[in-house]
């Protein structure tokens, strides 16, 4: 996901800035600048700072894994609170978060299963999710296409899951009660946004 924000391709940036505009209008939509978020998977937190700038979150707990991603966030973008956390064990408090930002995580979790369960124990009855992946087998085609990771037949050799929307969406059932998808507006990754069921 960071690859949008340094890349010098004007076609890869336009597409990523298309998913970034979707997440802050979800975000809007249940006034997430009042409450409190937590983003799982920060990265280096450009996304972040588009959303602070765009005025679409105040109060978030941003986590990564890795330590340098984590130390880069906070040096440039130091408007919330970040945490070198894994997924798989999310240490706050049950019902701690409002509403959860989970966009390019997901496929870099071998036990993506596990991810959702930590992630609904810290999120409060009423929270919304927002969540996204990369749109496959469309996202590898595209790779191949730019001549990125021929070697893996344009598979990111960082992801572990590469999900259909079909796939992506039976997954998500099993967790949330959906309330929109967005896959065409958004190519080539699927956003989502619900609830996780009770």
């Amino acid at each position: 996901m960071d690859e949008i924000y340094t890349t010098k391709n004007p076609i890869i940036r336009w597409l990523g800035k298309r998913l970034l505009i979707k997440v802050k209008c979800l975000l809007g939509n249940i006034n997430s600048s009042k409450y409190m978020g937590l983003d799982v998977g920060c990265g280096e937190g450009h996304m972040i700072s588009y959303l602070h700038n765009q005025k679409a979150l105040d109060h978030l707990v941003a986590v990564d894994i890795d330590e340098e991603r984590i130390l880069y966030a906070k040096t440039h973008y130091p408007f919330c609170k970040y945490l070198r956390v894994d997924a798989n064990h999310l240490a706050f408090k049950e019902g701690a978060f409002d509403y959860i930002i989970a966009t390019e995580i997901l496929e870099h979790l071998p036990n993506p299963e596990n991810a959702m369960e930590e992630i609904k124990l810290v999120s409060n009855i009423n929270a919304y999710i927002i969540i996204s992946v990369p749109h496959e087998p469309f996202f590898h085609l595209g790779n191949i296409l730019r001549g990125k990771h021929w070697k893996t037949m344009g598979k990111t050799p960082s992801h572990v899951n590469f999900w259909s929307r079909s796939q992506f969406k039976m997954f998500l059932m099993e967790f949330l009660e959906l309330e929109r998808e967005y896959w065409i507006s958004t190519f080539p990754w699927l956003l989502y946004i619900g609830k996780f069921k009770k």
